[in-house]
């Protein structure tokens, strides 16, 4: 047997034995301990962490790139320790999200905001006890549906018992054709929340956000959240063609209210006035790359992998650098 610390964003750590050829995040769902995690099968990136001190042996996995896992990124499912070992999570251990439940919500607004995306709210029942920190997600199963997949949370832990999803179409996906031909408002949906290990670096002074299409989901809960916060914040949202374009006229009235806020907005061809011509890490610039910033990424994985070899060129630390992961699915 072996021993892993836990280091948490908050300066908290925990001591979690690990047998041998025990998958970390496994054994700290053993003990009921705060690792966070979903699938446990490499699939969704919810038990990311970073290992800063020991031997550990991972399977392969898509959602990590070498360069990531030689700066010491690990999938806690997928990580065994050959020895004792520290690892470091982007998150406080407290406040401690609810544990992950089931819950029974009801479609109370539903809104086609472009051909290729929707907005999905609903009102959650019984949910008195559930908390979550933005940038996490939900598992969503419509009715008469057998699959669930996930969306992360655009609105904040304050806007609770309602929840806001962006939702992307996918052609053939089964929520999409569930919200083109018989979502409506007044239904009933299934979801498991809260999920997920995205999170806010709430430490640093400078905070960077760059997402593309419905990745600007988690990115807006931890900006609608941080208001009133001291800081400096900057967006860089990014779309293909000005029709995929959404919630700008809220983007901008965000940005004209808090003096701590940015907003940069790039669509690959076609720039309506107001944006610029290219992806959203076209919008980043050198000089918004000060000491001490972090940088949030989420996205469409080439936009994620675009702005992860930016930031590396520009020297930004691996720390400092958080994405959402997910393996995309129909």
């Amino acid at each position: 047997m072996f021993h892993a610390q836990l280091r948490f964003q908050d300066g908290a750590a925990l001591s979690v034995p690990v047998e041998t050829g025990e998958a970390l995040a496994e054994a700290a769902a053993r003990q009921d301990l705060p690792m966070r995690h979903d699938c446990l099968s490499g699939d969704c990136g919810a038990c990311l962490c970073r290992a800063t001190s020991g031997k550990t042996e991972s399977d392969p996995t898509g959602l990590l790139s070498s360069e990531e896992e030689a700066e010491g990124l690990r999938l806690g499912c997928q990580t065994r320790l050959a020895s004792d070992a520290i690892f470091e999570l982007d998150y406080p251990l407290h406040p401690t999200p609810s544990a992950a439940g089931r819950y029974e919500a009801q479609v109370i607004a539903l809104e086609r905001l472009n051909p290729t995306t929707s907005r999905l709210v609903l009102h959650l029942e019984n949910a008195e006890d559930l908390t979550f920190a933005p940038g996490q997600y939900v598992r969503l199963r419509p009715p008469g549906l057998r699959v669930a997949r996930p969306y992360s949370i655009a609105s904040t832990p304050d806007a609770l018992p309602e929840m806001e999803l962006l939702i992307r179409h996918v052609a053939g996906g089964t929520i999409s054709g569930w919200l083109e031909d018989q979502a409506e408002v007044g239904q009933k949906v299934r979801l498991q929340a809260p999920l997920g290990g995205f999170a806010l670096d709430d430490r640093s002074p400078c905070q960077i956000f760059i997402g593309g299409g419905t990745g600007l989901s988690p990115l807006l809960s931890m900006i609608r959240a941080a208001r009133g916060r001291s800081g400096r914040r900057l967006l860089c949202f990014g779309c293909t063609a000005p029709p995929d374009l959404f919630h700008m006229e809220e983007l901008r009235a965000l940005e004209a209210e808090r003096p701590d806020l940015e907003v940069r907005i790039a669509v690959m061809r076609g720039a309506p006035t107001g944006t610029e011509t290219g992806t959203a890490v076209d919008l980043l610039r050198q000089e918004d790359l000060e000491p001490g910033c972090a940088v949030h990424l989420c996205g469409p994985p080439a936009m994620v992998a675009a702005a992860q070899q930016f930031l590396r060129d520009a020297g930004v630390a691996p720390h400092a650098i958080r994405a959402e992961r997910f393996a995309p699915r129909a």
